[in-house]
Order: C-alpha cells, then sequence, then structure tokens
C-alpha cells in the first residue's frame, strides 16, 4: 500500500514538472519562434529525417491501437498543416545565403497540432488505448510537409527575393553622436512604415526589407 501511495506521489510530481517545463519551452517559442535562421538543405533534411525515424521507432516499439485509415487521415491533415506553414515562411537571399523567418502560421500550426495532440491523449487515456503514433504521425507529417516545402523553394533560388543586410551603425551613432564627433546627440529620423506590409523602413531605403514594395 505504501509503495502505491509512493508512486502516486511521484507520478503527481512528475506532472508538474512535466508541466512547468512545457509552459518554459511554450514561452521560449514564443520569444524565438520569429527568429531569423540560416537554411540550408541539411537543415531541412534533418528536420524531416529525425521525425521520420522517431516514428518509425515507435511503431515497432509502441504499436498503436488506431486503425490504418484513421492514421492516414492523420497524416494528411499534418501534411496539409505542414505545407501551408511551409508556403507562409518567409525565405530570401541575404549575402548570398538563404534564410528564412517563421510567422504568425507557426504558431497557429503548433496550436492546431497540440490541441490534436492533448485530444488523442484524452481519447487514449479514457478507452485504454496506444494512441500516441497518432500524435507522432500528424507532426511527422508538418515537418515532411513545411521543411519538403523549403527544399523546393531552396532548389529555386532564382525565385527568391534578395535582401540588404542591415546596417551595423558606428558606437557613435549607436550613442546618438554625429560622426563629427560633436558631443550634441543627432536628430532622431522620422519613423515611417511600408504602406504595403507595416514593417519600419530605414532612412534611405528605396525598397521595402519586408515584401519588396517601392517605398512611396
Amino acid at each position: 500500500m505504501t509503495d502505491a501511495i509512493d508512486m502516486a506521489t511521484i507520478l503527481k510530481y512528475v506532472r508538474y514538472v512535466s508541466f512547468a517545463i512545457s509552459i518554459i519551452l511554450i514561452l521560449r517559442m514564443l520569444r524565438q519562434y520569429r527568429k531569423i535562421r540560416s537554411l540550408s538543405l541539411k537543415s531541412c533534411l534533418v528536420a524531416i529525417v529525425f521525425p521520420v525515424a522517431a516514428l518509425l521507432v515507435y511503431s515497432i516499439i509502441i504499436g498503436s491501437s488506431l486503425p490504418s485509415i484513421a492514421l492516414t487521415a492523420l497524416f494528411a491533415f499534418g501534411l496539409a498543416l505542414g505545407l501551408w506553414q511551409g508556403r507562409k515562411t518567409k525565405v530570401w537571399i541575404e549575402s548570398g545565403r538563404p534564410r528564412a523567418q517563421n510567422t504568425v502560421w507557426f504558431l497557429i500550426v503548433w496550436a492546431l497540432s497540440y490541441a490534436l495532440m492533448q485530444g488523442l491523449l484524452q481519447l487514449g487515456n479514457r478507452l485504454s488505448l496506444k494512441v500516441g503514433i497518432g500524435s507522432m504521425m500528424a507532426s511527422t507529417a508538418i515537418a515532411v510537409g513545411s521543411q519538403g516545402l523549403l527544399l523546393i523553394r531552396l532548389s529555386r533560388t532564382g525565385e527568391l527575393p534578395m535582401r540588404r543586410p542591415a546596417a551595423v551603425p558606428s558606437s557613435a551613432e549607436a550613442h546618438g553622436f554625429r560622426a563629427s564627433g560633436s558631443s550634441a546627440p543627432a536628430a532622431p529620423h522620422e519613423r515611417r512604415y511600408c504602406s504595403s506590409c507595416g514593417a519600419r523602413l530605414v532612412p534611405g531605403d528605396r525598397f521595402c526589407r519586408a515584401c519588396r514594395a517601392v517605398v512611396r
């Protein structure tokens, strides 16, 4: 009886710790999901191979209680989400290298996949079924769809927009002083924004750095 109580207590604390870790990871993702990253053939292939390998290992070791038609539907659903996410990801060439940046659609796709995972988890607990592979099937399909589409876009480098690297201000300019060495602060530039996408413009820009629209 004591062992059963101790095990229940341990599992309760494990759930608390898992929940806290999940919150930390979610907050970290919300803070960094729009971070600009390098994009390459290797990074896309790794993002596809690892979840596919994990899915195969899970299916061999754990198995599934879901019928094949349900797994196929989950894969198709995840693939559609992944393709949409890959299409909405911003990709461009900067300094001769491909760059990528997630958009708000990344969060939407993540929220849908998370809701699906929680729904399958509740279904599995209620019916005592092994449905974990269902959420893995959907998440793997999202990775295959999004990264696969990014691979296709990378193969068409000539169609990707070009961006100039952001100018790095000198230490004097960063502190608000003129380059002439005067101690008087430079007059702040009037902030301007793109009329097409709303991105902030840098003085002197003739094209928006985000959507390449002509600055009017």
